[in-house]
This record gives C-alpha cells, sequence and structure tokens, in this order.
C-alpha cells in the first residue's frame, strides 16, 4: 500500500448509531408517498430497529440495485415498502 492516503476530514466520521445512507445529490430518498404515521422517512435506520439478512440470486439482486439507481432509492428503502405492500395486501399487522 504504497502512496499518499488521503486523511479523514470531521464530515466523514460519525458517531455510532448516527450513520445514515448516503443519497445522492438532489435527491430526497423517497419515492413521493408519504405516510402520517411514519415518524421517520421510510428506510431510515433508527434506534430500536432489528437488522435481519436477505439472500437473493443474482438476477433479483442486480434487478433490486438497478430499480434503486433509478429510482434513488436504497435496497432498505425498497424491502421496508414492498413489506408494507406485503403486510396491508395480507391483513397483517
Amino acid at each position: 500500500m504504497a502512496g499518499k492516503m488521503t486523511p479523514l476530514k470531521s464530515g466523514l466520521i460519525v458517531r455510532k448509531g448516527e450513520a445514515v445512507p448516503a443519497t445522492p445529490m438532489g435527491v430526497s430518498g423517497t419515492n413521493g408517498a408519504s405516510n402520517a404515521s411514519d415518524s421517520v422517512a421510510v428506510g431510515r435506520v433508527r434506534r430500536g430497529t432489528i437488522a435481519i439478512t436477505v439472500r437473493l440470486d443474482p438476477d433479483r439482486y442486480t434487478r433490486l440495485k438497478g430499480a434503486g439507481v433509478r429510482r434513488g432509492l436504497t435496497n432498505q428503502e425498497i424491502m421496508v415498502s414492498a413489506l408494507d405492500r406485503w403486510f396491508q395486501q395480507e391483513g397483517g399487522s
């Protein structure tokens, strides 16, 4: 690893639990839909959340990433939205 390393600036360092996903400039990170019961923007990590792992085949993963890039959404925002829709259709709570 020869060469000069770029120094970390204070804007790149966050405290544990305060990190948020990066979004492209000019993209709000939402799909325009809002829900009055949402206390936090869709997909935002907040205290009290539980991390899960979803295993996808390569085709689904590529499609998920492509959809996120086209719409300016994170994988989490897409998955949470899809799960919320599924719960609504199934009548789950």
